[in-house]
């Protein structure tokens, strides 16, 4: 076997090992202790910032990238805005790009498969928890959030 061939072979073998239930990271679900603005909620400021309050530090690139802030329902138009955390990774706030408009509903938008942070973690049940795990919007969620098919989401109304 050549060089190049044994190369190929641990690259696949690593590949392998990544996919398996026994080394790949665990799938887990992650519990949402609190969103705003609350799900329902009229009136809300054109300026305010969305937040997740989340049970795990969670990847903040994997966050970015699957949550949205539509127009309307999960259909609507999305909403430009850029996403900062704080409270150890735990809170994360998406910031619109210009004010909200008025008098108008929108739909905040989690998809699952986002990724804990880095490092180990309480898992909640008094063990630990590599980071990098796959989590399921499967956990809790505060009253009035919807659980979707591909994770969670809540509706508010903006005010004049």
């Amino acid at each position: 076997m050549t060089r190049t061939n044994r190369l190929l072979v641990v690259v696949a073998l690593a590949g392998l090992a990544a996919c398996s239930d026994t080394a790949g990271p665990a799938t887990a679900a992650v519990s949402v202790s609190a969103v705003a603005p609350a799900p329902n909620a009229a009136n809300v400021a054109r300026g305010d910032t969305i937040r997740m309050w989340l049970d795990m530090p969670m990847d903040s690139a994997s966050c970015a990238m699957r949550f949205t802030l539509h127009v309307g329902d999960s259909t609507g138009t999305v909403v430009p805005g850029r996403m900062t955390f704080s409270d150890g990774y735990r809170q994360m706030m998406f910031v619109p790009n210009s004010l909200m408009q008025p008098g108008t509903r929108y739909f905040a938008h989690m998809r699952d498969s986002v990724m804990m942070r880095g490092g180990m973690h309480d898992n909640g049940m008094g063990g630990q928890m590599m980071g990098g795990g796959w989590m399921l919007m499967t956990g809790q969620m505060p009253q009035g959030a919807v659980r979707m098919g591909d994770g969670m989401g809540w509706s508010f109304t903006t005010g004049n």
